[in-house]
C-alpha cells in the first residue's frame, strides 16, 4: 500500500458489528464502542512496529472523531516508559516488544490521521497532536454531519487556529494524503 502513495483508510464500524449494546442508551453508546477501535488499532500499528517499518505508509481513521488521538499518544508514551522499567516477564519475555527507536506518539503524529465533523476537543488538542493528523469533513448527508451549516462550523472551529493549522485541517491534509489537485479545490472556494 505504501507504494501507491495512498493511505490505508478505516471507517468506523469496519470489520465488526456496530451493535455491541441493546436496549436503553444503546444508540449513542454503540457509537462510542465502535469509535474505541481507533485508539486500539493505532496503538497496535505503533507498538507492533508497523509504522516504524513503513514510514511512508499513512492511516486515516474516518468518522472516529479526533479527540482520542492526543489521549492515545500520551497514554502510549506513558505506559511504554513504565512497562520498559519492568524489563522481562516471569517467562523471560520483554514487556516492550519490539523496542522501537521512537516514542509511540512520534509514529502516530507522523502517520496516523483522523477525520471529524464537529469535534472541538480535536481542535483544542492540535498543540499535542499537530495539525497534520487532523482532517475535517462534513459527512453529508448524515444527521451527524454539518451540512447545511458547514461554513459556520468551520468558522467556529477555526476561530483560534493559526492560518497554517486551519489550512492543514480544512484542506491541505486531505489534499496531500489523497493526492487532490489543490488548484482545483481553490476553484471551488466561495468567491
Amino acid at each position: 500500500m505504501a507504494d501507491t502513495g495512498l493511505p490505508v483508510v478505516m471507517h468506523q464500524g469496519t470489520g465488526h458489528s456496530m451493535f455491541t449494546y441493546r436496549g436503553p442508551g444503546a444508540g449513542v453508546s454503540n457509537l462510542i464502542a465502535t469509535q474505541s477501535i481507533a485508539p486500539r488499532t493505532a496503538a497496535l500499528l505503533a507498538n507492533a512496529g508497523v509504522l516504524e517499518r513503513y514510514p511512508n505508509l499513512h492511516f486515516v481513521f474516518v468518522e472516529f472523531n479526533v479527540g482520542w488521538l492526543a489521549w492515545t499518544m500520551d497514554t502510549l508514551d506513558f505506559y511504554t516508559d513504565a512497562f520498559r522499567r519492568y524489563g522481562t516477564t516471569s517467562r523471560g519475555k520483554q514487556w516492550i516488544n519490539p523496542e522501537l527507536p521512537k516514542k509511540p506518539s512520534d509514529y502516530l503524529r507522523r502517520q496516523v490521521h483522523a477525520t471529524f465533523q464537529d469535534d472541538s476537543v480535536a481542535v483544542h488538542n492540535v498543540p499535542l497532536t499537530g495539525s497534520e493528523s487532523v482532517i475535517w469533513g462534513n459527512d453529508y448527508p448524515h444527521e451527524e454531519g454539518t451540512y447545511p451549516r458547514s461554513r459556520d462550523v468551520v468558522e467556529r472551529l477555526a476561530a483560534n487556529l493559526s492560518e497554517r493549522d486551519t489550512r492543514n485541517i480544512f484542506r491541505d491534509n486531505a489534499a496531500r494524503l489523497f493526492n487532490f489537485d489543490v488548484t482545483a479545490l481553490e476553484g471551488l472556494a466561495r468567491p
